[in-house]
């Protein structure tokens, strides 16, 4: 007994095609019954093949009997008599008799019609053989009446019969015996069928119930219950089992060393950003204090290098807060406080402070788009993406402009930064977004982490929008976060919680 998951089971190809199969239970009783009914009919056309040649083998023997036996009596007889002796020898027989000379001349005609002289010349010729007369088919036979040198002949032909005698009896035998082994074939392979196709839906049951199975991931072994190829299908799918149990587990451990290795990352970060923050904060304050020269004027020297101290101290402050802020966001343990929020007002902060930074620089920074429109966002979490983007933009300007759009787009809000910096390239693209990763040229004095956009990228897709970039070498680049719009009244076919790509 085989099966076709058995089969597929033993090799497993690059690429299969399904294919459509027969049920198994009408199929073996099905294959059975045509198999039986075309050995019965093999059977039955040798037989009928020995019966004609039995038939005219009896046939050739019945008319040399024939001639024989008539042609003794005959030869006795005178020949004034031999006429009606023939032909009442030909009418109680059933044959055709003739008496011929040598030349093929007939004496005496006890036939249903004349045979050609040339004809009677051959058959007295030959003897005995075959022949074909008025009444169909026939088997002849010749014997001579007068000793050597005879000059007649005796010559008998005898009709082979339509229907082969044992005939009707063969084909009443055969039927009965096809129908027999027929019906005991059939029983038994519906037998097998029934019982491989019960094994085959229990063990399909059984594995479709795994889906219902809540105590074991992995599900439970299907019960071995014959040892044919459904059994080693079995024996097999309850092995793979338990390999993928044992995978399960060794997942489940390494999932949970990953995670008690994230909480103390965690804790050790909250640990460090203290012990960090504390004396930073007090080198800031301090650095503050020199500037401003409370405690006595400075030299210029002196002053450029508290400004490097505090720009410095600064930077390093800026770093702490992007790890500590990335760290948080792949924790989970950042949440947003969504609210009304003035998008226009936002961008607008940010850029009175870049302009600030850029004293000296030769960019500038510029606002423009529509007034009122409002986001449905994290105020504070809104003001770090748009500042970490013209934030990003300056740093890669060289000269030239920044600039920032605010709008509405459909019943969405959209914020843009362009830039007139150098570009990025088709392959920096498409890691731009990834954690540790800067984009620009050899000549760019690249300072950060490289956490910037990352984190920006997931603040926006915690509030449901999108963030997008378009830039070419040499040609500046643009990034576009859109965001869900502040509604009175809440409609869920505005927001964007279930998209993520850009009109």
């Amino acid at each position: 007994m085989s099966s076709p998951v058995g089969s597929a089971a033993k090799s497993s190809p690059p690429s299969v095609r399904a294919r459509t199969a027969w049920p198994l239970l009408p199929l073996a009783p099905l294959v059975v019954v045509v198999v039986g009914i075309a050995v019965a009919l093999a059977i039955g056309m040798v037989g009928k093949d020995q019966l004609v040649f039995a038939n005219d083998a009896h046939t050739a023997e019945r008319a040399s009997l024939l001639v024989d036996v008539v042609g003794a009596r005959v030869a006795g007889l005178p020949r004034a008599e031999q006429t009606d002796a023939v032909r009442l020898a030909a009418t109680r027989s059933g044959a055709e008799m003739l008496i011929v000379t040598l030349d093929g001349e007939v004496l005496v005609d006890a036939s249903l019609g004349a045979i050609g002289r040339e004809a009677l010349r051959e058959i007295v010729r030959r003897g005995e053989g075959e022949a074909i007369t008025r009444v169909g088919r026939t088997r002849f036979a010749a014997r001579a009446l007068e000793p050597s040198p005879a000059r007649r002949y005796l010559v008998a032909f005898v009709a082979r019969p339509a229907t082969p005698s044992g005939e009707p009896a063969l084909v009443s035998a055969l039927v009965a015996l096809t129908l027999l082994l027929i019906g005991v074939a059939a029983t038994v392979g519906y037998a097998v069928a029934r019982d491989a196709n019960a094994d085959i839906a229990f063990v399909t049951g059984r594995v479709l119930g795994m889906a219902h199975v809540r105590s074991e991931p992995t599900g439970e072994p299907v019960p071995l219950r014959t040892l044919d190829e459904v059994g080693k299908l079995t024996s097999a799918f309850n092995e793979l089992v338990g390999r993928f149990a044992a995978a399960e587990k060794t997942y489940r451990g390494d999932l949970e060393r990953a995670r008690s290795a994230d909480r103390d990352r965690a804790s050790f970060l909250a640990a460090v950003s203290h012990e960090l923050r504390s004396p930073l904060n007090a080198i800031l304050g301090f650095a503050d204090v020199l500037v401003t020269e409370v405690d006595g004027p400075l030299s210029p020297a002196a002053h450029e290098e508290v400004e490097q101290i505090r720009g410095s101290g600064a930077h390093l402050l800026e770093l702490i807060n992007d790890i500590l802020e990335f760290s948080a966001l792949e924790s989970g343990q950042l949440r947003l406080s969504r609210s009304k929020v003035d998008l226009g007002l936002v961008a607008a902060e940010v850029v009175r402070e870049a302009a600030g930074v850029l004293v000296g620089k030769p960019v500038r920074v510029s606002l423009s788009g529509e007034s009122g429109v409002h986001a449905n966002a994290d105020a504070r979490r809104l003001r770090q993406i748009v500042q970490n983007l013209v934030g990003n933009a300056i740093k890669f300007t060289q000269h030239g402009e920044v600039r920032v759009t605010v709008r509405r787009d459909g019943s969405r809000a959209r914020v843009s930064v362009e830039d007139t910096g150098p570009g990025i390239s088709a392959a920096e693209l498409a890691m731009i977004f990834e954690e540790y990763k800067q984009a620009g040229t050899e000549h760019v004095n690249r300072r950060g982490t490289g956490l910037g956009l990352a984190i920006a990228r997931r603040l926006v897709l915690m509030h449901g929008g999108i963030i997008r970039v378009d830039s070419e070498l040499g040609r500046g680049s643009a990034f576009d976060v859109i965001l869900p719009l502040w509604f009175e009244k809440a409609d869920p076919s505005t927001s964007l919680e279930g998209g993520r790509q850009a009109p």
